[in-house]
């Protein structure tokens, strides 16, 4: 995936609708003992990331789905989240019932640059698996047109945090 989005170079938009991702394995267990969260080295170049493409005016943006009831990955996510904010993501939260209305599609993906779709795919452990890389316009207009419907009905995470407390 860090090959792919290193060819970024006008913007990059994700949909996130699963309630867990196995990536993030290790982190979560420490949240669920208890442990202070800490920066892993993955966190700190993904942030350093981020705050190139922001720093060459590139926005990185995100809605993120939330479980109905909320899984215990994604009340640890809103634990965390603010750090990729910091570093310049906009993220956004919509929840389930919400986007269910709206069509949003089952699985997650990447809109790059306005002209490809990555389709991510992940197997029953949660593990990516495989990234569909797309570029048929009309493949690209239907994503596009997701994006458009849920990216201002979506909360800031700020907001979200700030409603939540």
């Amino acid at each position: 995936m860090g090959a792919l989005l290193d060819t970024v170079r006008r913007s990059s938009w994700r949909w996130e609708c699963q309630g867990h991702y196995a990536v993030d394995e290790d982190e979560l267990d420490a949240w669920r003992a208890g442990q202070p969260v800490e920066e892993t080295d993955e966190d700190r170049a993904w942030h350093a990331y981020i705050r190139r493409l922001r720093a060459a005016g590139i926005p990185f943006e995100r809605v993120r789905m939330l479980t109905d009831p909320l899984s215990e990955y994604l009340r640890w996510m809103l634990s965390v989240t603010h750090a990729n904010v910091e570093a310049g993501e906009g993220i956004r939260w919509i929840d389930q019932h919400q986007a269910a209305q709206l069509g949003m599609p089952g699985y997650d993906f990447y809109i790059l640059d306005d002209d490809r779709v990555a389709v991510l795919c992940f197997d029953e452990q949660t593990e990516l698996i495989g990234i569909d890389l797309d570029d048929d316009p009309e493949v690209v207009r239907q994503h596009q047109g997701w994006r458009d419907l849920v990216w201002p009905l979506a909360t800031t995470h700020a907001d979200y945090i700030a409603g939540n407390r």
